[in-house]
């Protein structure tokens, strides 16, 4: 009874206060800060959709209601039997403008990023092929009389790729965050309002163009091999450059280069582009984020692949 009691007074004992979880919205608001500012617009307006909220009064929800107005399609998706339609007050309303609003900002966004990617793209394309050559991947020898011509050329084009592929992972965290913060505002207006919005707005999202992250998925792709490669070129050039001078011996340099081709820990350049999605750490297990539609919902989740290889956080 005693070691019962020990036990308990144990259990009950006042321990170290634990520090609480950043919540989403202070995370949100940390990652637009430290954003360039050409983008930091171009995120959700969570404050501001917090602030519908408030305007709306409390009630208690109701699964089967839905919001007037939206279509069939759009109500039917992921449930099952016959709904309640109730009129939107002019708050909700609010909400729900704003939150068309932002669709269509990401959307705008979205397009013309990938579009100004994509040419960018071709433009860098036509420089690495300058210095590597297609069928066989070797290098391109810039002027066979000077060694440094080569090695300048391709620093420099492994720079620019470097560079490009760090724009290309911010576009992709940015789409993947703008989601989860949707997901989050649609949860809290689902517990304060009987209107039931968050089944019927994310399944819009997931067929906006903003979420059609395809190309730029493709294009990520094709920038890492190609910079894997101009890493690996580059490392062989400095080599035969460093012989050249007389400052390697054939033995050491054919042993560089063999390292050099099994190297498989990814270069620091690329490491650093990667990290701008370290943020998810923080988000992966929370529920609403798991079940962006919430209960009843996960059907769909698994029928649009997309959905669940995206939204990781």
């Amino acid at each position: 009874l005693a070691e019962k009691e020990a036990a308990r007074a144990r259990r009950l004992r006042p321990g170290r206060a634990q520090p609480r979880a950043m919540k989403f919205g202070h995370r949100f608001q940390q990652v637009i800060e430290q954003t360039h500012p050409s983008v930091s617009d171009q995120f959700l307006c969570y404050k501001t959709l917090k602030k519908c909220l408030k305007n709306i009064p409390e009630e208690r929800a109701a699964k089967e209601d839905t919001p007037e107005g939206l279509t069939t399609a759009e109500t039917n998706s992921g449930t099952r039997g016959k709904k309640e339609l109730i009129t939107l007050t002019a708050e909700q309303r609010a909400f729900v403008k704003t939150l068309n609003d932002e669709m269509k900002k990401f959307n705008k966004f979205f397009m013309n990023a990938e579009e100004d990617l994509v040419m960018r793209e071709r433009a860098l394309g036509t420089k690495f092929h300058a210095l590597v050559d297609k069928q066989s991947g070797k290098l391109v020898c810039v002027n066979d009389s000077e060694p440094t011509s080569s090695v300048t050329a391709l620093k420099e084009t492994r720079k620019a790729f470097a560079d490009f592929h760090g724009e290309l992972v911010l576009l992709e965290h940015w789409t993947s965050l703008n989601y989860t913060a949707l997901v989050k505002i649609l949860k809290k207006h689902d517990k304060r309002s009987r209107v039931r919005l968050r089944s019927p707005f994310l399944v819009s999202a997931l067929l906006q163009p903003f979420y059609s992250t395809e190309v730029l998925t493709e294009l990520i792709k094709k920038t890492e091999l190609r910079f894997r490669k101009l890493h690996e070129l580059t490392s062989e050039a400095e080599a035969a450059e460093r012989l050249t001078n007389g400052e390697l011996t054939a033995e050491k340099t054919a042993s560089l280069e063999t390292r050099n081709k099994t190297h498989t820990k990814t270069p620091p350049a690329l490491a650093r582009t990667r990290a701008a999605i370290s943020c998810w750490d923080g988000m992966k297990d929370e529920d609403s984020v798991k079940r962006p539609f919430g209960d009843g919902h996960t059907g769909f989740l698994k029928a649009s692949e997309p959905a669940s290889k995206k939204v990781k956080a």
